[in-house]
């Protein structure tokens, strides 16, 4: 079941951020503007819950929740953050099935809230994504079968400006020597460095977390970059890193035999840590907003969209 935020604004980045963060446990949700949801309302609204931006005006919020009428498996509520609405209810004479005032546009959405609404609209047999299967470990999983894990393509960021710095040779060692920095460092939160490039690894970690949570783990390592590259990496100009998450399927081989594995998840994952991440920031997918924990939430922004995802990304922190 996907979520569609209709707004006045396509740029609200408030409204955005309202709807990255707290629909993120039934799926990724949709920031979709006024002219693009009226093109396409019958075809993007099915099975959908669709929230509609009381900026639009409650005259506007009405006309745009006629025409899901007819539309299988959809509901709407409105956003009123600014508690506008002189008569909330009358949305629920009209068909509404969920109300968003101020005090419940700052706090956010539980999973549970969010289950409750779908109940209500009668669309409580698509409510959330299954939960993963228990995971017992990659050596007990079946060559060849296909497997729910959270991607993590990270890389040592500024090559370019390390390669003039401190020569092809060292730098080609400081891959390495991050490559295997990788190992203990994924192992230690349940992953497993999977696939190596010439820039970076793709690693794999199991769909629940196992101790820490990875992407709290690669924010920490951006925020000790600095006494990483002097300790670890013995290096005496700064170093900064790059993380790419997202969160898919893929065929299962284990790592040294992964040979020409062909699947979409890892495709988009190299593609997202290679050609969208940035040095000194985490990236991740709509898919993978659900991973990121509470308490760094509000370090993350929108950050436009890549093939056709979503994404969010870190702040970038100063040295």
């Amino acid at each position: 079941m996907k979520v569609l935020v209709c707004a006045a604004d396509h740029e609200d980045k408030k409204l955005a951020a309202f709807a990255s963060r707290f629909f993120a446990s039934c799926g990724s949700a949709e920031l979709v503007p006024e002219a693009a949801f009226v093109r396409t309302a019958k075809k993007k609204a099915q099975a959908a819950l669709v929230y509609f931006d009381y900026g639009l005006g409650e005259k506007r919020v009405l006309e745009l929740a006629a025409k899901l009428d007819g539309v299988e498996d959809s509901a709407w509520g409105v956003v009123d953050r600014g508690g506008e609405a002189q008569d909330p209810a009358a949305f629920f004479r009209a068909g509404a099935s969920d109300y968003v005032g101020p005090a419940l546009f700052k706090a956010g959405f539980s999973p549970e809230r969010l289950e409750a609404v779908f109940a209500f609209a009668g669309l409580e047999a698509a409510v959330c994504e299954p939960e993963e299967d228990a995971f017992t470990g990659w050596s007990e999983i079946e060559e060849g079968s296909e497997v729910a894990v959270r991607f993590c393509y990270a890389a040592v960021g500024n090559q370019k400006w390390l390669l003039e710095r401190i020569g092809e040779k060292r730098l080609g060692k400081l891959r390495d020597d991050f490559a295997a920095f990788l190992e203990s460092w994924s192992k230690e939160y349940g992953g497993v460095v999977w696939i190596r490039d010439n820039s970076g690894c793709l690693v794999l970690f199991p769909p629940n977390d196992a101790g820490m949570n990875p992407t709290l783990a690669a924010l920490r390592l951006l925020l000790d970059r600095a006494l990483i590259g002097y300790e670890v990496f013995k290096l005496e100009v700064p170093l900064t890193f790059r993380f790419a998450f997202h969160r898919g399927h893929t065929m299962w081989r284990k790592p040294g035999a992964t040979g020409s594995i062909v699947s979409e998840d890892v495709n988009f994952a190299f593609h997202l840590g290679t050609k969208a991440a940035g040095d000194g920031y985490i990236l991740a997918s709509a898919d993978a907003k659900r991973d990121i924990p509470d308490c760094i939430a509000d370090l993350f922004a929108p950050a436009g969209e890549f093939e056709g995802r979503s994404l969010v990304a870190s702040k970038r922190f100063k040295d």
